[in-house]
């Protein structure tokens, strides 16, 4: 979590702030995504990249070497995931539970 972000989850109101964090507990895990990658090769349906995905099989990875670049590739990608997760969540709190107080 970047600094900007733990500054706007400080901004937030009780409710908001309670919003985001019920919405956060489906984050996304990299070990998680490992095992789908080696199992069955879903790990971009695992990120919500369902067309993605298609193209990965569809090619058989990339001919193997779309799968052994992803071996790098899935920490950063869970964590870009779950960072756009984070801010998707700040902002529905924030329209489902307007500050008043402003």
């Amino acid at each position: 979590m970047q600094a900007n972000e733990l500054v706007a989850l400080q901004n937030l109101t009780q409710a908001q702030r309670d919003y985001v964090l019920l919405k956060m507990t489906s984050q996304k895990d990299t070990g998680m995504a490992y095992l789908w990658w080696f199992i069955f090769g879903v790990h971009y349906f695992y990120l919500r990249k369902p067309i993605i995905n298609l193209l990965y099989w569809v090619t058989a990875s990339g001919f193997g070497i779309w799968g052994i670049i992803d071996l790098f590739r899935i920490p950063g990608m869970v964590r870009r995931f779950n960072e756009k997760m984070l801010k998707e969540a700040i902002l529905e709190a924030q329209n489902l539970y307007p500050d008043d107080s402003e």
